[in-house]
């Protein structure tokens, strides 16, 4: 905290610390005399004095933070506890919740609060508590993720995380606003898991039919729309047999749906005998908590021997086969299993035809065949219909075509007839037939006699 003389300028500046932030002013003293003399004197006095002026009331102002914390000291006694930054992640893990994370989504929230950390220590070090985060260092934050490269669905991800966390803990941490609230998530593009056809399900089924890891998990998949984690885990208290229903509480969302069984599942289900860990399929339910990677592994592997399997693997893999003196790989191909996406460069590609695409199947099946919306959901554990729509009610053009054509009345579906030519405006044709239709098609009482002449003469021409 002192004064300052500058060589360009013939004003006092003043210079003070506040909350580890160096801030300097131009005072609006004029420098005058020699340093030494009596005027010089009276002009640094000066100089220190509107110094000081200004610094009591740079220390009077409250941010609204500061107000929240007063007026709550006033009414309770007591200030409003503050939260350290460096505690946000353990903080925020022990928030009160209706169903706790999983231990992979901890970890990958402990890296995303762990970098957010260490770039404020770094940009902002000043900012100690979550009370000091405004918007200016979330707005910095977010920039950095963006320009180390992230792709638009991480980048919302980790603003969905942030916002989250701060907009829970605000009140406990003294905080008026959040400071993530306005900062507005990123476009991404959205590759759709496609349906299956009836043609397409037979040709997988078959593929499965003598393999008793995956012929249960592909027909859980076709006949109920359930999760993979939720199909695998699926046990014996959760089916009802007698009533045909199987009620499970699902593993993502918490909601507990029930499912009626269909025949195929049913089936199935009377193949499987009781095991003693309570599991409909215990040893797909073992591969599952073990080694979850073995069964995306098995999965790929039933699709592609189905069909589905992008050309250009098949055209790599035969370049590999020729090379070793293999034959070529014999397999009718019905369908790509990767797309690329048109968005973020470096992003990988998108699986289109995978086990999630039997929850696509049966929710675009439901709603095409009139299904309501709410039993739709019901099934699947959905709570808004928007999510429904957007993500999974895939109809191919055939089918969206066929339904439209059943439930539209049948006059808009039957061709216009054609309107009889108003008088006069029949033209000729160097057709005669033609001639003759259109005359008599246009004929009326009063151009009869006419029109009646010229048949006669279109007649004796012919």
């Amino acid at each position: 905290m002192g004064l300052e003389i500058r060589k360009t300028s013939k004003w006092w500046y003043g210079r003070w610390m506040k909350n580890g932030v160096r801030s300097f002013a131009k005072l609006n003293v004029p420098i005058e005399g020699k340093p030494g003399d009596a005027v010089f004197e009276r002009s640094r006095e000066a100089a220190q004095d509107a110094l000081d002026k200004l610094i009591a009331g740079v220390k009077e102002q409250k941010r609204p933070e500061d107000m929240v914390q007063e007026i709550h000291r006033v009414r309770f006694g007591h200030r409003i506890g503050s939260i350290p930054l460096a505690s946000l992640f353990e903080v925020w893990k022990d928030i009160s919740r209706k169903r706790q994370p999983k231990d992979q989504y901890i970890q990958w929230t402990a890296g995303i609060f762990l970098r957010f950390q260490t770039f404020v220590k770094s940009e902002f070090p000043q900012v100690k508590e979550m009370a000091a985060v405004d918007r200016k260092v979330a707005e910095s934050f977010m920039r950095s993720e963006q320009a180390r490269g992230v792709s638009p669905k991480t980048y919302n991800a980790e603003l969905i995380l942030l916002r989250g966390a701060f907009e829970n803990l605000r009140e406990d941490a003294g905080m008026l606003s959040n400071p993530f609230g306005r900062i507005v998530s990123k476009d991404w593009d959205t590759v759709h898991r496609q349906p299956f056809t009836a043609e397409e399900l037979r040709a997988i089924v078959d593929v499965v039919e003598n393999d008793p890891l995956m012929r249960p998990l592909v027909i859980v998949g076709i006949c109920t729309a359930m999760r993979r984690g939720d199909a695998c885990l699926l046990k014996w208290n959760a089916v009802d047999l007698d009533n045909g229903f199987v009620t499970v509480k699902t593993s993502k969302t918490g909601e507990t749906v029930e499912i009626p069984l269909l025949a195929m599942l049913r089936e199935e289900l009377m193949r499987q005998p009781k095991a003693k860990s309570g599991y409909v399929f215990p040893e797909l339910a073992q591969m599952y908590l073990t080694n979850q990677n073995g069964i995306n592994w098995r999965l790929h592997k039933v699709f592609e021997a189905a069909g589905f399997i992008n050309e250009e693997e098949v055209t790599r893999r035969n370049i590999g086969r020729k090379r070793a003196g293999w034959a070529p790989l014999d397999i009718e191909r019905r369908g790509d299993n990767q797309a690329e996406r048109q968005k973020g460069a470096g992003l990988r590609t998108a699986n289109v035809r995978g086990f999630h695409s039997f929850r696509v199947t049966w929710i675009t099946i439901a709603l095409t065949a009139g299904v309501p919306m709410e039993l739709v959901r019901r099934v699947t554990g959905h709570t808004t219909a928007d999510v429904v729509l957007k993500h999974y009610f895939r109809p191919g053009r055939e089918d969206f075509k066929r339904t439209l054509e059943n439930a539209m009345p049948r006059l808009l579906m039957e061709p216009s007839r054609p309107k009889a030519l108003p008088p006069g405006s029949v033209k000729v044709e160097k057709n005669p037939k033609t001639e003759l239709l259109n005359i008599c098609q246009g004929m009326t009482a009063k151009s009869r006699k006419k029109d009646m002449e010229r048949i006669a003469a279109l007649l004796e021409g012919m």
